[in-house]
């Protein structure tokens, strides 16, 4: 029996995708300018502004200010919005959904945006990591002491099981090392 694996399957989403937006537009598009096509680009490209989008979709001009401007997502709109813009753009829901949401995983599938890894916490290390960005913000003296609580209870945290390494690994990178410190393999 043959099986794709969840990477094999994601990559395929991106070959059919560069196809499908190279097919509707007529234009070839390289790999790079698929992967940052947007909903705003889309409608340029089929040489729509989004006030006509609106008059001929029958889409309210607000919602669909929201929509572009990424104040309200597609997974928020109802699926008669979605039916509507979908024919009007000439493409089918799932390729709306896809194109809306394409720039917003990597490579592994995952959300670019991890601030996901910080919902959740323990209730322990969700007080240190407060502590620590309230002592930022008022400019405490005991800086050091913060940072060293912090630092504690995310590896008790993860030592416990209770967060998970990609977790920790985000939360050291972004409040106690900045966002240029470099992985350990």
């Amino acid at each position: 029996m043959f099986r794709l694996s969840f990477l094999d399957l994601i990559e395929m989403a991106w070959i059919w995708r560069y196809v499908l937006i190279a097919f509707l537009s007529g234009r070839r598009y390289n790999v790079r300018e698929v992967i940052e096509l947007t909903l705003n680009e889309l409608i340029k490209e089929k040489g729509l502004s989004r006030y006509r989008l609106s008059k001929i979709s029958g889409v309210p001009w607000a919602t669909l200010s929201d929509i572009c401007s990424g104040k309200t997502k597609f997974e928020r709109c109802s699926a008669v919005t979605l039916s509507k813009l979908s024919k009007a753009l000439e493409i089918s829901m799932e390729e709306l959904l896809f194109i809306e949401t394409g720039n917003s995983v990597d490579e592994e599938g995952k959300p670019k945006d991890k601030e996901y890894l910080e919902t959740g916490l323990p209730a322990s290390l969700q007080y240190a990591l407060d502590e620590y960005i309230q002592g930022e913000k008022d400019q405490v003296s005991h800086m050091d002491c913060l940072w060293g609580e912090l630092y504690g209870s995310i590896n008790a945290c993860q030592w416990g099981g209770r967060i998970t390494q990609e977790q920790a690994d985000y939360l050291r990178k972004k409040y106690l090392f900045g966002e240029e410190a470099e992985e350990d393999d």
